[in-house]
């Protein structure tokens, strides 16, 4: 090997003021080269090294909680389950942030017109099932990979994630509720969330939990906002005691599959 890297630029690069492709080029350099690579060693401060490996092992052996860990494990979730549950995109605040402003927007169109109500009772039941997109995939959750390479149950990860999610965007929407006027469409969001919720989860021993959820949010809202975008009208077809009674029926059918499933009950059981 002819070429060595020059001693100013080693010091550069130890203090770290060497970034990009150059610092690349060494760092494949040094990898090779014995010399420079003993150059560089002698160049970096023992203390320094001491400093960054001691924060590397006190981030390792007591990470810091978020705001979601924190509250799971003030309910009693276990600390392992707790730290998994917690990295799903849709309860970092971003998302909980979006789905307000979604929230409130309904909330504040059922104030001013028969299809603003019927907007409300659409998205109101959607937002949680949303949520629940966002819980875990190869495509939404930046820790997937780690998840899926852990020892731990993934059915189990699921359910216990879209719980969580769907206690937290469940608790936006009870709080847009109550800025609704009229009680009746204030209310009737609940039992069509929770059929949604509920053949969301039962759908995802078929299909992918995101699939299962946009797929499920859309067969319920698409064709309702058409029709309300277009005609109107549907807040009291959303309000009647014919949709609230299927609504009903749709939860008690599809809880019952998931706990006649023995995958289901086993993710179910605190110690699977």
């Amino acid at each position: 090997m002819t070429w060595h890297v020059p001693e100013p630029l080693v010091a550069a690069y130890v203090d770290g003021a060497v970034q990009g492709a150059r610092a690349a080029s060494i760092e494949a350099h040094i990898l090779a080269c014995a010399d420079c690579r003993a150059r560089v060693n002698s160049a970096v401060s023992v203390d320094r090294l001491t400093s960054i490996w001691s924060s590397v092992l006190d981030d390792a052996e007591n990470p810091r909680q978020s705001w979601a860990e924190w509250l799971l494990t003030r309910a009693g979730v276990p600390e392992a389950d707790a730290r998994l549950v917690a990295a799903a995109p849709s309860l970092h605040l971003s998302w909980l942030a979006s789905l307000a402003a979604v929230l409130l927007f309904a909330a504040w169109a059922s104030n001013t017109s028969d299809r603003g109500a019927a907007l409300f009772l659409i998205l109101a039941p959607v937002i949680p099932v949303l949520a629940v997109a966002g819980a875990y995939g190869p495509r939404i959750d930046p820790t997937y990979e780690v998840s899926v390479a852990s020892p731990y149950p993934t059915l189990r990860l699921v359910l216990l994630r879209s719980a969580s999610v769907v206690a937290a965007s469940g608790a936006l929407a009870l709080a847009a509720s109550a800025l609704v006027p009229d009680g009746e469409i204030a209310a009737a969001w609940l039992l069509p969330s929770l059929a949604l919720i509920t053949l969301t989860l039962l759908l995802t021993r078929w299909l992918a939990l995101p699939v299962a959820a946009f797929g499920v949010a859309a067969a319920y809202a698409v064709p309702l906002l058409a029709i309300t975008l277009d005609h109107g009208g549907v807040s009291t077809a959303l309000t009647s005691a014919a949709l609230q009674w299927s609504a009903a029926a749709v939860v008690v059918v599809a809880l019952a599959l998931l706990t006649a499933d023995p995958h289901m009950r086993a993710a179910m059981r605190r110690n699977p």
